[in-house]
């Protein structure tokens, strides 16, 4: 009983059971003098979790509400009565186009069939405290009205009606939702990014800012960060494992003291890195006189042995009409640049020529 007797919330009037309301969206002419009315019970499903000695509950999937019941007097027009008639009429069993007419205040089937409503729950001024409200209310039963002659008294009629109804929700009269988080703690938090390369070095940097966190967490392996800080510096060279083609995405998580979250995002393209497979190489040669076929072998093998993934490129300037033991224009420049065999199988191997020498 210490939640009443030591916090601000203690309360110091009662909720009553005489003063209530019932509406329906669909019949915003027609008031319901309820006599008596029950908050329908709601029940959680329940699933067993089976164990070596006992079956465990766990909370299900599903919530069941029971129907609304209400219990009102019949105006003397019976407008009421009349109305909660024709709708079941129309639901059930219509005999004319106008049966199907007659409640269609909508032009979508949904509206024909169902009407939203609200059982308002007044305080002890009569003021409207609590609204109880129910979507898509239709009803399934109404009483009959009981005439007899015999009656001394003046008695009125009292009609029994249920509805069903998809769920129904309670929210304190003038607030927005159901749970009043107007005093809880929200955060806020941005996140930008950029690449920076200096002297061949790339970086990334990760800029945030937030408000009422007490928690800063960013996902990709950097952890928690400073609530005071302003970003933090990744080397590309040591993220670019966690990039799916280049591009990187970071995620930073605000918690707030309530417990509350928000969440911010930032994309990156990292630049390529230069490495011993992407890099390009080029060998310009005029002349390899002074070499012979087997020196360039030896030397094209080690060079592939070193870098076995580099590109190599080779390019052998001439001019048309020379000759020469060295530049004979009927021969090819693999002869007289001593290409090694290794090379040209590599480049084509369906036409590397055996008789180079």
């Amino acid at each position: 009983m210490a939640y009443f007797s030591d916090t601000d919330n203690a309360p110091s009037k009662f909720l009553s059971g005489v003063g209530f309301q019932l509406s329906l969206n669909k019949l915003p002419g027609v008031s319901y003098y309820c006599q008596s009315v029950t908050v329908p019970s709601l029940n959680l499903a329940v699933a067993e979790q089976p164990t070596m000695y006992r079956r465990l509950p766990e909370p299900g999937d599903e919530v069941n509400y029971d129907d609304l019941s209400i219990r009102f007097l019949v105006d003397e027009d019976m407008k009421n009565y009349i109305s909660v008639h024709n709708w079941l009429r129309y639901l059930g069993y219509p005999e004319s186009e106008k049966d199907w007419t007659t409640f269609a205040d909508g032009e979508k089937y949904e509206e024909k069939q169902y009407s939203d409503g609200s059982l308002f729950i007044l305080n002890s001024n009569f003021q409207k405290k609590f609204e109880i409200y129910f979507k898509d209310l239709f009803p399934v039963s109404l009483g009959g009205l009981n005439l007899d002659a015999t009656y001394t008294d003046t008695e009125y009629f009292a009609i029994d009606a249920t509805f069903k109804y998809s769920m129904f929700d309670i929210k304190e009269v003038g607030a927005t939702t159901f749970f009043k988080q107007s005093s809880l703690i929200t955060p806020t938090v941005t996140l930008t990014s950029g690449v920076a390369t200096v002297d061949g070095v790339s970086t990334l940097s990760l800029t945030y800012t937030s408000t009422n966190a007490v928690s800063l967490v960013i996902n990709q392996g950097v952890g928690s960060v400073a609530i005071q800080g302003t970003g933090v510096t990744k080397n590309v060279d040591d993220i670019s494992h966690l990039s799916y083609n280049g591009v990187i995405s970071y995620t930073i998580t605000a918690t707030s003291a309530d417990g509350l979250v928000a969440t911010a995002t930032t994309t990156a393209t990292l630049p390529t890195q230069q490495t011993s497979t992407n890099r390009t190489c080029i060998a310009v040669c005029d002349e390899s006189g002074y070499q012979t076929l087997a020196g360039m072998e030896v030397k094209w093998n080690n060079f592939r042995t070193a870098w076995p993934d580099r590109k190599f490129y080779l390019l052998s300037p001439t001019k048309n009409g020379e000759s020469g033991t060295y530049r004979d224009p009927a021969r090819s420049p693999i002869y007289y640049l001593n290409v090694p065999p290794s090379f040209l199988e590599e480049v084509d191997p369906t036409t590397a020529n055996s008789t180079a020498s």
